[in-house]
């Protein structure tokens, strides 16, 4: 979960002033969610926009820095602060079991399938006993529509609109019913790659669908770099995302479109890349880190390697948002030991037309906008309940959706501002329900 910890210089204090102070305070480390703070779970890739949101992001403040008695809590995806997936070590020597290259003794990336994901248990609610965390956009929506019951999650983060079947089963579960859905705001994603790339400057989406493939629809090989316009005949090294990753539907679905396959359910999806994502040199990662190219012991694998990558935590990356590899000023000391992560870093990379339009063809540069969504129960919206002392608004309409005014905090210029310092465009939308 998302923190901010502010320190609080008294001498002596009353035990009113005190509770005061605490009610204004944003979530501490233990301190766990009050029955009248908004949850929120769901994707990695948004979990930044939110805690901003919630918590403010330097000297712009958050909806709780604003001394509101209830919260907005944004539980990170997975734990790590810094959008990653927690995974057990493959072994204590922290060994790589992968080539790209494919010659032996030049491992440089650990395979997905040899090691284990840690899936960080959270307290949603106080007094609750553990969950394991809601993760990724599909996880959060599934996660909201199993929650009829307990009522500790409220808003589900995902790219993705929920689908039909999703709106039915929210529609007949017990204590959740009809879904709605709201867009707050839009990101890029687009193909990272070294900057030294041996990728010309521009990849169409026809381009990546016969890189991904490994050929055209007349089965003309496209392995190499010459092939689609880039430097030299070295290997494209293209990694794909997991399948619990809902940024792999974003990047798929033009690709679907290019092909004319159809990409709504699950079964299609999975029929699509099993014919469609077929490239011999294909390796699956984890999402949204950079160290996928960065980590890779040959720099030749660097130059020929393609990756799908969202514009806004690029952007955060460069800002030093995440872990500076300085500590007090000692250089290297958050450098990967067997106790801490490798730092967070784009050094050596960059996103191929990053202030790129939406792609509209197969011949359009590979450009997808895709949305933060907020995905909430209807009837939540609906409550006369007012959720903050002295307003009439319930939290739906304070936080995320309130059409009869006034507007709710993410369409606030300070709501605004908070996107835009995550790296995204505010644009609000209002979806509805399925």
């Amino acid at each position: 979960m998302h923190k901010k910890r502010k320190a609080l210089g008294v001498s002596v204090v009353g035990l009113a002033t005190i509770g005061a102070l605490l009610a204004q305070a944003p979530a501490e480390a233990d301190l766990a969610p009050q029955p009248k703070d908004v949850v929120t779970v769901g994707s990695d890739i948004q979990q930044n926009a939110f805690n901003f949101l919630a918590d403010g992001y330097g000297a712009l403040p958050g909806f709780n820095t604003a001394g509101n008695k209830w919260r907005l809590v944004s539980f990170d995806s997975s734990g790590d602060a810094q959008g990653r997936t927690a995974y057990v070590d493959p072994a204590s020597s922290n060994t790589y079991s992968g080539s790209l290259d494919g010659v032996a003794g030049n491992e440089d990336y650990v395979k997905l399938n040899d090691i284990k994901v840690l899936n960080p248990a959270a307290t949603l609610a106080a007094g609750a006993p553990n969950e394991v965390r809601p993760s990724g956009g599909n996880g959060g929506i599934t996660a909201l529509l199993q929650d009829g019951t307990n009522h500790w999650i409220d808003v589900a983060r995902s790219p993705n609109l929920p689908t039909a079947a999703q709106g039915a089963t929210a529609a007949g579960a017990a204590g959740v019913g009809t879904i709605h859905t709201v867009q707050i705001g839009l990101d890029k994603d687009l193909i990272l790659t070294s900057t030294d790339t041996h990728a010309p400057s521009t990849l169409t989406v026809e381009q990546v669908a016969w890189i991904y493939r490994g050929k055209k629809a007349d089965d003309t090989p496209v392995l190499t770099w010459d092939a689609v316009g880039g430097t030299g005949t070295d290997t494209i090294l293209p990694l794909t995302l997991p399948a619990s990753a809902g940024m792999r539907d974003v990047f798929l679905r033009p690709l679907a479109a290019y092909w004319g396959q159809a990409f709504g359910t699950t079964a299609e999806k999975n029929a699509f890349v099993t014919n469609y994502i077929t490239n011999p040199n294909r390796r699956q990662v984890q999402q949204n880190d950079p160290t996928v190219i960065t980590g890779l012991a040959s720099n030749t694998d660097k130059q020929n390697t393609i990756v799908p990558f969202p514009r806004g935590r690029f952007r955060l990356l460069q800002n030093g948002y995440y872990v500076d590899p300085t500590v007090n000023g000692t250089a290297g000391a958050n450098s990967y030991t067997a106790a801490s992560r490798t730092p967070l870093s784009v050094a050596g990379l960059k996103l191929l037309d990053e202030n790129g339009t939406n792609q509209t063809g197969g011949a359009s540069s590979f450009v997808v906008d895709f949305p933060y969504n907020a995905i909430f129960r209807d009837s939540d919206y609906q409550s006369t309940a007012p959720w903050q002392p002295g307003s009439t608004l319930n939290w739906v309409q304070a936080l995320f959706y309130n059409p009869d005014g006034p507007a709710p905090f993410v369409q606030t210029e300070a709501g605004q501002a908070l996107l835009t310092a995550a790296g995204i465009t505010p644009a609000y939308v209002d979806k509805g329900t399925p």
